[in-house]
């Protein structure tokens, strides 16, 4: 008996799929010096975020930046001022999720900030002289690349099918169903 002849054939299928997911929520304290003593703060704020997503081993590393602006009073609450900081961060990001039955030069990794750096507190620190800023953000990332899939397929059972003699109901036959409906009874969501 030749492998043609069984009733069931496997084939395998070559399609790009998600192989890895992972997230991660973190929380970081930055310390910005002002170049003036610090009165009060009057507001705090996280501009300019931009990052990108990198697959190392089995983790994603995402690496980016983004700008802290601190609003501050100074001199007896008499001026205000903005300080200004650029600050970097990475992020390795495990993945909960990893196959690794795929084409290794396929791999494409996606990351997707769920959750913008946003400042949660900024409190003058006991010196006097710097701002401390809590920040949290949080990263949603996948790896896709191209892997196989295995199908079932039944050569012998659909074989005197054939896609010409197949005749879906006719669109007249539809049309008449419909005619015998009382519009009256119809309720409409959009008044």
């Amino acid at each position: 008996m030749a492998k043609t002849d069984r009733d069931v054939q496997y084939r395998q299928i070559i399609t790009k799929a998600i192989c890895g997911r992972g997230r991660k929520f973190s929380q970081a304290t930055h310390t910005i010096h002002p170049p003036d003593n610090i009165s009060n703060i009057l507001g705090a704020w996280i501009i300019n975020h931009s990052y990108e997503a990198h697959r190392v081993g089995e983790v994603v590393e995402v690496m980016g930046n983004y700008d802290i602006n601190i609003w501050y009073a100074t001199k007896g609450n008499t001026k205000t001022d903005v300080a200004k900081e650029t600050v970097r961060y990475v992020d390795q990001v495990p993945l909960s999720f990893y196959d690794r039955n795929l084409r290794e030069d396929t791999i494409s990794v996606n990351a997707v900030s769920t959750q913008s750096p946003n400042c949660i507190e900024a409190t003058i620190a006991s010196s006097g002289d710097a701002v401390l800023v809590r920040v949290e953000r949080e990263f949603l990332v996948e790896v896709t690349g191209e892997t196989k899939i295995c199908v079932a397929c039944y050569p012998h059972d659909y074989e005197d099918l054939d896609d010409k003699a197949y005749e879906p109901s006719s669109l007249e036959a539809d049309v008449q169903d419909f005619d015998d409906l009382d519009p009256d009874l119809v309720i409409d969501d959009l008044d």
